[in-house]
């Protein structure tokens, strides 16, 4: 009688079981949803040094000139001339906040800052810098940003 008794139960707790497990979960078959990255700011640390001596220049201009973007297939020239000064450290920052306001087509991001994107088509770019000081012959140097280092430090010889 106590084998009559448990059967029954025993089917009814594997039913539920069974019953349960494919409950929400859906097919197997699907593919889990794909997760973007998020887009990242970028910015650029410029250090300006002699080569000679190996010594780096304090007070020496920095101005972004043109970014060069994967996604717009054209050089956007800054319509500014801004200049950014090197420090005693003979280096200056050019944040996301200077990279968008100086308008040479990065997309921003709702807080006004340069951003990169992940995906392939927009994620690379490069920006054009002109260095420059009273009495000395300017340089230009190109500095490629993508999503994957958004932050690039520059050394960049003066003389």
């Amino acid at each position: 009688m106590n084998d009559l008794i448990h059967a029954p139960f025993t089917r009814l707790v594997l039913a539920s079981l069974l019953f349960l497990s494919s409950c929400g979960g859906g097919s197997s078959s699907e593919p889990a949803p794909a997760t973007i990255p998020d887009p990242v700011p970028v910015s650029i640390l410029v250090e300006v040094y002699d080569p000679a001596t190996n010594w780096v220049w304090e007070n020496v201009a920095v101005r972004i000139v043109e970014a060069d973007h994967e996604w717009s297939n054209c050089a956007c020239v800054n319509q500014w001339e801004d200049w950014y000064w090197t420090d005693s450290n003979g280096q200056v920052v050019l944040t996301e906040y200077d990279l968008a306001y100086a308008d040479v087509g990065f997309r921003e991001d709702g807080f006004g800052r340069a951003m990169m994107w992940p995906r392939w088509f927009e994620d690379e770019a490069t920006v054009l810098l002109e260095v420059w000081a009273d009495g000395f012959v300017p340089v230009y140097v190109e500095v490629d940003l993508c999503w994957c280092q958004p932050d690039v430090m520059v050394s960049v010889p003066f003389q």
